[in-house]
């Protein structure tokens, strides 16, 4: 049966793309800038997880006054997956979207998938819009249930055994998806 999440799905060309996700993501496991980055975080979401995220993106440092700094540890703390909602206010600081608080999210907490305009792409084109708005919380908390749909929807032999989490693998397997 399948997911809410996925209703409206193409259902042929689901099933495509989890036959062809073995190897879309074969070649994941020699990306050692990613892998580095993921196994850096040892403890519960913290500022840290900020910076290994913006390392791994080259993004430049943050540098926030001790208030907001506060502010935004303590929601990387409460947010829990796959709630988006107590993540919008964070898109009112300087420079700040949706596709750069995923990435937080993704390091902080390993489940979080990254926000991807060709995985939404991918996704609209097998019959589930899914808008990319960086400036708009609530088309990242869509995305984020469109990949959990996914990995409900995922065969029984499930998914590739590459040491990626799921959310990750999803998400660069429909950005190669043709």
């Amino acid at each position: 049966m399948i997911p809410v999440e996925l209703y409206g799905i193409d259902v042929e060309r689901c099933e495509e793309f989890y036959r062809a996700l073995p190897q879309l993501v074969a070649d994941t496991i020699d990306d050692e800038k990613y892998s580095k980055a993921l196994f850096a975080i040892q403890t519960e979401a913290s500022l840290d997880h900020i910076r290994v995220a913006e390392g791994w993106s080259e993004r430049d440092p943050f540098a926030w006054p001790e208030d907001i700094t506060n502010e935004v540890e303590m929601t990387l703390r409460t947010v829990a997956y796959p709630d988006v909602g107590l993540l919008e206010h964070l898109l009112t600081l300087d420079h700040i979207d949706a596709q750069r608080v995923s990435e937080w999210m993704h390091f902080a907490t390993n489940i979080y998938p990254i926000y991807s305009e060709a995985a939404c792409n991918t996704l609209t084109k097998m019959g589930l819009p899914t808008p990319y708005l960086p400036d708009d919380i609530a088309s990242y908390g869509l995305y984020v249930s469109r990949l959990e749909g996914l990995k409900i929807y995922a065969p029984a032999a499930g998914l590739p055994e590459i040491g990626l989490p799921r959310s990750r693998m999803l998400q660069l397997g429909l950005e190669r998806f043709e």
